[in-house]
């Protein structure tokens, strides 16, 4: 079986989504980590990975936007998440497995945290 080949706003769509997820759940944690004492404060780690998401996520809107591409709507059913997207008028839907923008998320995260150790995100 073959994989589909992914039109460039359709790989743009793709992240975008992912960086939306990532703000979010990187916020998510967030509240949740503030709720429980710990020894130690990473809010700091989680504002810094919160922000560079939300930048990317917005950057990547605007390059859409330029290419005649706009996101209508997105919401979690069941196990997949759908997108409806506007491409040069025409309406198209995208559908992501949850498990799989999970592990893209992690991804993200890691590739993330490598660049920041490096002081390649500054």
């Amino acid at each position: 079986m073959t994989e589909p080949i992914l039109s460039d706003e359709q790989e743009l769509i793709r992240q975008y989504i992912l960086l939306g997820i990532l703000f979010r759940a990187v916020m998510a944690d967030l509240g949740q980590m503030q709720t429980v004492p710990l020894k130690l404060s990473y809010q700091i780690l989680f504002d810094e990975l919160s922000r560079w998401a939300e930048r990317q996520h917005h950057q990547l809107r605007r390059v859409l936007r330029q290419r005649g591409c706009t996101v209508v709507s997105s919401q979690r059913q069941g196990h997949v998440y759908v997108v409806l997207y506007r491409q040069h008028g025409y309406v198209r839907e995208a559908i992501y497995t949850i498990e799989v923008l999970r592990a893209e998320c992690h991804e993200l995260v890691h590739l993330w945290t490598r660049y920041e150790q490096r002081g390649e995100n500054r």
